[in-house]
C-alpha cells in the first residue's frame, strides 16, 4: 500500500470539504471555546506544570500525580496532537448527548467496544509498538484524564478563577493486546460535570475531515481551532502581534522567527482547505485577520447561513 504525501492529503481534504459541507457529511465536529483560548503543549515540557495565557485568560495544566505499583507516579503534562483529537472527540460528543433530552447521563462518554474502532474514528494510527499510535493514545489519554486544569480571567476588580478535572472516572474494557478484539460492554469516559459545562457552553464548530487531514501537526490543529473561534464573531479586521499569539499557542518555540516560519507553513496548508481564509501573515510584527466565512458553512454549492456564536463576557465562562 502507497502512504498518501501531505501535500495529496490535504488536497483530497480539499475535495472533500469543497464537494460537501461538514453537516451534510456527518463530520461536524465541536470544541469548546475555552480551549481554543490557550492551548496544550505541542512537546513534552520539561515541567509537570504548563501555562498559556491569552489576554486576561490564563490556562494552567498541572501533572496528575498517583501511586503505581506502591510508589508515587507523575503522569506528565499531555502534550501533541493525541490528546487534541480526543479533546475535540469528547467535546463533539458532550454536545450530542446534551441534545438527546431522552438521555439520562448526558456526562457519560462511551468510546465503542474496539480501541482500534474508537482510534479510527478519531483519526489515530492503529500500530502498535513503543512509537506507535495505541502506545501514544493510552499514554497521552491517561495523562489528560489526570491532569489537573485551572482557568483564570483577570479583570479590573476581580480574579475568578476555577480547579477542573476532565473526568470523574473511566471504565475501559478493551483488550491491551488485542486492539481489534470487540468486547461485550463499551468503554467509556465520565466527564466531571464543571468539565461538561464548559464543553456545552458555546462551542465553535469545526470539520473532523479537515483535523484529520492535518493532525500531523499540533500547530496546525491549534491554528485551524482558533481560526474558527476568532471568525465566529469577527466583524472587522484586527491586527494581533506575534509574540502574543505564540503566548497563546502551544509551540514553545522561543526563537520568534522560527515561530513566524512554522505558523506560515502551517496556515498555508490550512488555507488549501479554507477557501476565502483571508489571514495576513507578511507582517513583521503583527497577524493580520480578515472577517472570512466559516469553513463549515461552504461546499461547492454555495455558503450555508453562518453559525450564530455568542461571546460572552470574559469572565462569565467561570460561573
Amino acid at each position: 500500500m502507497v502512504r498518501e504525501t501531505q501535500d495529496n492529503r490535504i488536497a483530497r481534504t480539499a475535495a472533500e470539504v469543497w464537494e460537501t459541507t461538514a453537516n451534510e457529511a456527518g463530520e461536524l465536529a465541536f470544541v469548546s471555546r475555552i480551549l481554543v483560548q490557550a492551548f496544550l503543549p505541542h512537546k513534552k515540557p520539561d515541567d509537570i506544570i504548563w501555562k498559556r495565557t491569552n489576554g486576561n485568560f490564563t490556562l494552567t495544566i498541572k501533572s496528575g500525580i498517583g501511586e503505581e505499583e506502591g510508589k508515587s507516579k507523575i503522569y506528565g503534562v499531555p502534550y501533541g496532537s493525541t490528546p487534541r483529537l480526543l479533546l475535540a472527540w469528547l467535546n463533539s460528543e458532550a454536545i450530542k448527548n446534551a441534545q438527546d433530552k431522552e438521555n439520562p447521563t448526558p456526562q457519560r462518554v462511551y468510546m465503542g467496544r474496539s480501541l482500534s474502532q474508537f482510534l479510527e474514528k478519531i483519526g489515530i494510527q492503529r500500530t502498535g509498538g513503543t512509537r506507535g499510535g495505541i502506545t501514544s493514545f493510552k499514554s497521552q489519554a491517561e495523562k489528560l484524564f489526570r491532569a489537573e486544569i485551572t482557568v483564570t480571567c483577570t479583570g479590573t476588580d476581580v480574579i475568578s478563577e476555577r480547579d477542573i478535572k476532565v473526568s470523574d472516572g473511566r471504565f475501559f474494557f478493551w483488550d491491551n493486546k488485542n486492539p481489534e478484539q470487540t468486547t461485550l460492554w463499551e468503554s467509556g469516559v465520565e466527564l466531571s460535570e464543571r468539565f461538561y459545562q464548559l464543553l456545552i457552553q458555546n462551542p465553535v464548530p469545526l470539520d473532523w475531515r479537515v483535523i484529520k487531514g492535518i493532525k500531523q501537526s499540533p500547530m496546525a490543529l491549534d491554528l485551524y481551532m482558533w481560526l474558527n473561534h476568532r471568525m465566529s464573531y469577527l466583524k472587522e479586521p484586527v491586527s494581533i502581534r506575534w509574540s502574543t499569539l505564540e503566548q497563546q499557542l502551544g509551540s514553545g518555540i522561543e526563537n520568534e522567527r522560527m515561530f513566524k516560519h512554522q505558523v506560515r507553513k502551517h496556515l498555508a496548508k490550512i488555507q488549501v482547505i479554507w477557501k476565502g481564509l483571508k489571514v495576513d501573515v507578511s507582517g513583521s510584527d503583527v497577524i493580520r485577520l480578515h472577517p472570512s466565512p466559516l469553513l463549515i458553512g461552504q461546499s461547492r454549492f454555495g455558503p450555508t447561513k453562518k453559525p450564530v456564536q455568542k461571546q460572552a463576557a470574559n469572565h462569565n465562562f467561570l460561573r
